[in-house]
């Protein structure tokens, strides 16, 4: 009985082991016992080669076990290895990774839905993607197509100028803006592209936002702005209307005087495309009201100007220069420079006739224009 005993005895110590090895829990020293007690029971029940006194035979099986059972935590049995919590918590971490992607991408989806641009992707592999909008856009079918079909469709003139914008990306200067024609179908619209180049490990990555400037399909340009400017009668309205406040106000007039010679060079298109541009620029950064500024004839326009702290940044810009009134155009293969003139007048009195305001205005801008100033304007009072 007692063999059968230690027999049992020693199944049990391995299957302890066993559970603790499968656990990866410590166990160097309880293993070391457990195979000094199964050799000293071969060597002296199983072989017979050496008899051993049966009381330490059954002492160190027992004492053996007894240290095992000691240390034994059983709450392994129902709890994971440090492995397997381990690997549980790599699958949570890469579940919560593979979630949030997920949120993003949707966010980033619904981010592109709502431009009014088209966004395209251009890769150092010689591929590029585009957005509904982008395809939309260019008339292709497929968002993803090669750089080689973009660029064979981009103006025999614009093109060399396309590229060596892309080429000139580096980390320090990562951002390009131009404009080029684009072959549509059987006939070229103009697109205005704006990017910046990203990088990743070896990899580069062209990320870059794009309008039509074709006025027929895409209305909302700087050229259709142009078109849709309110004329002399409304801003002879709006010039009553501030009288009636009695508060101070500044009216500028302004002329491209460049912009038919332009025409003449160019073409129309570029020169629409110029002064849509101009008067873009020049709202946004004096005005930003498209309820301030009129179109009066082709090239003449007129500004009214509420804020004082605006007014003295357009004086500053006239008197000293900046990038403010740097009108310096870039379209395709056309590159010229705007140049404006402009007539101030400051109105503090509001009961004279708006005609004699206006005409104070129209000679102060004669005199920009003419040769008896070495300045583009001519301000008033």
């Amino acid at each position: 009985m007692l063999i059968l005993e230690i027999i049992a005895i020693l199944a049990g110590w391995f299957l302890l082991l066993v559970i603790k090895l499968v656990k990866a829990r410590k166990m160097a020293l309880e293993l070391l016992l457990f195979l000094g007690a199964i050799g000293l029971y071969v060597v002296s029940v199983v072989l017979e080669i050496y008899v051993v006194d049966k009381a330490i035979l059954t002492w160190t099986v027992y004492g053996g076990f007894l240290i095992s059972l000691f240390f034994f935590d059983a709450s392994i049995l129902w709890l994971r290895s440090p492995k397997v919590n381990a690997i549980k918590q790599l699958r949570k971490e890469h579940r919560n990774v593979v979630m949030g992607y997920e949120s993003l991408r949707k966010r980033f989806i619904a981010t592109i839905d709502l431009l009014r641009d088209g966004l395209a992707f251009r890769s150092n592999d010689g591929n590029m993607f585009g957005t509904d909008k982008f395809i939309r856009m260019i008339g292709f079918e497929n968002n993803e197509f090669s750089q080689a079909s973009f660029d064979k469709l981009i103006h025999p003139d614009d093109i060399t100028g396309y590229k060596a914008a892309i080429a000139k990306l580096k980390k320090k200067q990562p951002n390009y803006e131009m404009s080029y024609r684009f072959k549509k179908g059987n006939q070229y619209i103009w697109l205005k592209e704006k990017g910046t180049m990203i990088f990743y490990d070896d990899h580069t990555m062209v990320i870059s936002m794009t309008k039509s400037i074709d006025t027929l399909r895409y209305p909302e340009t700087e050229v259709e702005y142009l078109n849709k400017m309110k004329l002399d009668h409304a801003f002879l309205e709006y010039l009553q209307s501030l009288n009636r406040l009695k508060v101070p106000y500044y009216v500028v007039l302004l002329e491209l005087s460049n912009i038919p010679a332009m025409n003449e060079k160019y073409g129309r298109d570029i020169g629409d495309l110029m002064m849509g541009e101009f008067i873009n620029k020049l709202r946004f950064n004096f005005v930003k009201d498209e309820h301030s500024i009129f179109r009066l004839t082709g090239i003449r326009f007129a500004m009214v100007m509420k804020d004082e702290r605006k007014f003295k940044i357009l004086e500053r810009a006239l008197k000293h220069g900046g990038d403010l009134l740097n009108f310096d155009m870039k379209f395709g293969n056309v590159h010229e420079s705007v140049y404006p003139h402009f007539g101030i007048q400051k109105i503090t009195m509001f009961e004279e006739p708006l005609d004699d305001v206006i005409n104070r205005n129209k000679k102060a801008l004669e005199i920009a224009i003419s040769n008896d100033t070495h300045e583009n304007y001519f301000m008033i009072g």
